[in-house]
């Protein structure tokens, strides 16, 4: 089965995100913001960057080198095309993020935004230690059940329909478990809620020297 996340164009995920009602963009945008105001990192990587998730963010803080990564091919050609020479170093690479990744060399700051609910989680959070700093952050954001309200927000935009055949939501505590024992120590959680009644889970990890 080809995975949903390779079929949906990049028009129909923004504009989904980007509704008043699901609201979910400027939440990702929000928070990355200050994880970068918090940590002043010189490297971040984007996991599931799509056609550049945070990449404004990141430019706006000084980030020196930023690297994007995502499963779709269609989606990085368009982060090349939007943000090449903004950074002093920007690279995509097109892959499943629970495989071994190309030889990327590590970052000071991974944002690892709903990412989760569609990957091994143990296989990803081995693979993000790979390009993870030693005293770096891994930040990951999970959304959470919520009763009376679907997984993926209804829209107008159906392609996204797609994704309830892969899409689990995973507990925190699964994430907390299989972080420490890969090597990732927990540093900070909250919950997020939204207008329209999701919440979410914001963990920080961070790889000890």
């Amino acid at each position: 089965m080809n995975n949903p996340w390779k079929e949906i164009p990049l028009s129909d995920y923004e504009g989904h995100m980007t509704l008043p009602e699901v609201g979910q963009s400027s939440m990702l945008a929000d928070e990355f913001t200050n994880l970068l105001k918090t940590y002043r990192s010189n490297s971040v990587a984007v996991i599931g960057c799509a056609g550049g998730n945070g990449f404004d963010e990141a430019f706006q803080s000084g980030v020196e080198r930023i690297v994007g990564i995502d499963i779709n091919h269609d989606y990085l050609v368009e982060t090349k095309s939007r943000y090449e020479g903004k950074f002093s170093e920007l690279d995509v690479y097109c892959a499943n993020v629970e495989d071994e990744l190309p030889d990327i060399s590590p970052v000071d700051m991974i944002y690892a935004a709903l990412i989760f609910e569609y990957v091994d989680v143990k296989k990803t959070l081995s693979s993000l230690k790979k390009i993870c700093k030693k005293g770096g952050v891994l930040a990951v954001l999970l959304q959470l059940p919520k009763e009376g309200l679907s997984n993926v927000s209804p829209s107008p935009f159906t392609s996204l329909g797609q994704l309830t055949s892969i899409m689990r939501l995973v507990p925190p505590s699964e994430i907390r478990e299989l972080a420490k024992d890969i090597g990732f120590s927990l540093e900070s959680e909250k919950t997020i809620t939204l207008k329209s009644q999701k919440e979410f889970s914001l963990q920080i990890y961070s790889l000890p020297d």
